[in-house]
């Protein structure tokens, strides 16, 4: 098994690599924005280098974590640079791993829903509300019309310590700015699932290394408002002299996207024996990273 790992000094990269260093597979990492020497450098956006350099790395997992700073707003405010990011450039890999019987993972998103109906099975009907949805809904299209040997993993709050990031995650960018403010307005009317990255990542390896290809949703089993979250983290982290406020409606301004995200496991659950953390085990090991 050789792996190669684009974005691998990302958030679910890192967990990426360790894993493949405790199983001992080879593998391939990637950077672009942040350099490491341990990794190679990667554009995803130089369409015409992504064939020869998969070529030349001959991988028979591709694992694409690599994250599109700036996100769901992003997307929005710049869909052309969004759809080849999720769309365009996910084409090209999938053509390559069916060319080569390689297989690709896709970490896609709760927002291909609407947020309506929740909880979510893997084939309900989608409807996403903005360009990032869209873009993530398309790829996962093409891969499941391309190819047989593939794990799309749908998740939602992804989160974990990595303190070198430029798109810090929900718990890493509220510890962060209590360290600037004494107090800081925190969604009541977000809710979903928060999934522990190292356990995103465990749970799509053990898929493949049992040939469990296809769709899924992998989350952690637990549901939370973001406000609810935040209150947790405090209390476990023991931050003091801090205050989080509660905004119970979303500000006018915000891209359209589910308020409601709550993804159904059991597929996951009956392919697969690992346990992911509940939100207090999450919470635990995000305050040991931390710290």
């Amino acid at each position: 098994m050789k792996y190669l790992i684009l974005g691998a000094n990302g958030l679910i990269g890192q967990h990426a690599v360790r894993v493949c260093k405790e199983k001992n597979y080879s593998f391939t990492g990637t950077c672009f924005s942040r350099q490491s020497g341990d990794f190679v450098q990667f554009n995803q956006l130089d369409f015409e280098s992504i064939p020869a350099f998969f070529d030349q790395v001959k991988p028979t997992v591709v694992f694409n974590a690599i994250g599109l700073a700036g996100g769901v707003n992003f997307c929005e405010e710049n869909p052309q640079t969004g759809r080849k990011y999720h769309v365009e450039s996910t084409k090209i890999m999938a053509d390559w791993c069916k060319k080569n019987n390689a297989i690709f993972v896709f970490i896609s998103t709760d927002y291909v829903f609407d947020g309506q109906n929740p909880p979510y099975k893997e084939y309900d009907e989608t409807n996403p509300l903005n360009f990032y949805g869209k873009f993530k809904l398309e790829g996962e299209h093409y891969i499941q019309e391309t190819l047989s040997q593939y794990i799309i993993a749908r998740t939602t709050n992804v989160f974990g310590w990595d303190p070198e990031t430029k798109t810090p995650n929900f718990l890493m960018s509220l510890v962060l700015a209590l360290k600037e403010k004494d107090s800081i307005p925190v969604p009541g009317f977000l809710w979903g699932n928060p999934t522990y990255a190292g356990d995103l990542v465990a749970g799509i390896i053990d898929l493949i290394e049992n040939s469990r290809f296809g769709l899924y949703h992998i989350v952690g089993p637990g549901y939370i408002s973001r406000y609810d979250w935040a209150k947790k983290l405090l209390e476990i982290a023991r931050i003091t002299g801090k205050a989080i406020e509660k905004q119970e409606t979303p500000p006018p301004n915000i891209v359209p996207r589910p308020l409601k995200s709550n993804l159904n496991t059991e597929k996951f659950r009956n392919a697969s024996h690992l346990k992911l953390k509940d939100i207090e085990e999450g919470l635990q090991v995000f305050v040991s990273e931390m710290k």
